[in-house]
Parts: C-alpha cells; sequence; structure tokens
C-alpha cells in the first residue's frame, strides 16, 4: 500500500512539471535532459530580465551572426526599447515537447512575452544546438499570428503549422547589422 501511495505521488508530481503529462525533453538523451532544462531556464530568465550580456552566454553560433558581445548587446537594446520595441521581450515559457529539427531540437511550450507595454500569450518555439559541449538557443518566435492558444498543447497530436528554419542570425543581430551597413551608391561609369 505504501509503495502504491509513494507511485501514485510520484506520478502526480511528473504531471504537474511538465505540461501534457509527459517529459517535454523526452526526445533528448536522459543524460542532457536536465542541462538543457537549466540552460533553457537561463535563457529565459536572460530575456526577462534584458541582460543581454548573459544571453549572448547562451545563444548559438549561428544565433549571433558572427557578432561580438558588444555588438550582440547594442543590437538587443536596438531591438528591445520600452517605447518602440521591433521586436517582444519573452517573458516566461513552459516547455511542453521537443521535436527533432535539422541541426537541433524545437522545445515547443506556453510562451507569453511583452512589446510595448503589449501582452501575448501563445504557442511559442525555441531552437536548441548542441555545440561546444553545451546547449545553445539560436532564437525563438510564436508559432503564429494571432497567437495560438496554449490549450492548443493539450493535444498529443498537436503539430505547428509550419516548421521555422533556424539556419540565419537572430532578427535583432539580421537587423541591426542591415542598418548599421554604410550607404553605397555605385559611382556613375
Amino acid at each position: 500500500m505504501r509503495i502504491a501511495f509513494c507511485l501514485a505521488v510520484w506520478f502526480g508530481l511528473a504531471i504537474v512539471m511538465s505540461g501534457n503529462g509527459t517529459d517535454p525533453f523526452s526526445n533528448i538523451p536522459p543524460e542532457q535532459r536536465e542541462p538543457i532544462s537549466k540552460r533553457l531556464g537561463a535563457y529565459v530568465e536572460a530575456n526577462k530580465a534584458r541582460k543581454w550580456d548573459k544571453l549572448y552566454d547562451v545563444v548559438s553560433d549561428t544565433g549571433r551572426g558572427g557578432a561580438s558581445r558588444q555588438t550582440f548587446v547594442a543590437a538587443m537594446n536596438s531591438s528591445h526599447g520600452s517605447d518602440f520595441a521591433q521586436m517582444p521581450d519573452l517573458l516566461e515559457f513552459r516547455s511542453d515537447r521537443t521535436e527533432k529539427n535539422d541541426d537541433g531540437f524545437d522545445i515547443y511550450g506556453c510562451g507569453k512575452a511583452r512589446r510595448e507595454g503589449m501582452m501575448f500569450n501563445g504557442i511559442a518555439v525555441m531552437h536548441t544546438v548542441f555545440e561546444h559541449n553545451e546547449w545553445f538557443f539560436t532564437g525563438w518566435s510564436f508559432t503564429g499570428f494571432p497567437n495560438e492558444p496554449c490549450s492548443a498543447l493539450s493535444n498529443p497530436k498537436w503539430q505547428p503549422f509550419s516548421r521555422l528554419k533556424w539556419n540565419r542570425p537572430m532578427d535583432e543581430i539580421a537587423n541591426f547589422k542591415s542598418q548599421s551597413m554604410p550607404f553605397h551608391v555605385d559611382a556613375p561609369r
């Protein structure tokens, strides 16, 4: 009886800890599940607190797009203003499932973000890769606009409308680099 009670408690906790009753990192090798969970927490916290210098440390080489730490911080500051923002600030992310995608994994879950004082909630995705013997993130996005409600994740057969490609720098970096390029006009011939 005592064993049955302990198993019931453990099973109940497992359901509470993940959105759909399964391990959101079940597609990740077991020995890597705790490390990816910790890195995900660091990624979300750095976004939420706007600690761009710390975010740089958990963004993948592809996501950085070759930007130095100084350029990365400037790009993030430029895109994430409080009065005018090109990009939303990620505030929360509760992982639900992970799927293989190209060079890494897409982690789907319920996200919460703010842009210019407006709050957004819905299904979000972030891409993670294993490089330099650690997990890094290439970026995040809501899966659709208008935002798809998180309740859709309760369906185990839920699939995103389309899969994002993560083979380029984060939008903040790409936009900043294009704004920073000097205007060039060819001389008349």
